[in-house]
């Protein structure tokens, strides 16, 4: 199974991929940094550049995989209202890349 992990490279995300990966998974990792892919493919997964904010990533992101964990978030606390409509929009466009064209 191919695996779209959002926040990949994050405290969740890093101790996910390696147990996806551990399991026989193909991990594509949302990542926004060269230094965040190099760290992926370091660990066996697939880079995929973008971010939550990135609508166009996720979408491709998802439809490219069998699944996704959604692990990112933005974590502006000061901010939380517009990290947390960010997020929204995140799950929404992962849920309907999965649910394909059909779906709707």
């Amino acid at each position: 199974m191919r695996v779209f992990v959002t926040g990949a490279t994050g405290f969740i995300g890093s101790a996910i991929v390696p147990e996806l990966i551990k399991a026989g998974h193909q991990v594509l990792g949302l990542t926004r940094s060269d230094a965040g892919a190099a760290s992926l493919t370091a660990a066996g997964a697939d880079p995929h550049r973008g971010s939550l904010e990135d609508l166009n990533s996720l979408r491709t992101g998802a439809a490219k995989s069998d699944g996704v964990i959604h692990t990112a978030f933005i974590h502006d606390f000061l901010n939380y209202a517009a990290a947390a409509a960010a997020d929204r929009r995140a799950i929404e466009t992962l849920g309907n890349a999965l649910a394909g064209p059909d779906a709707h």
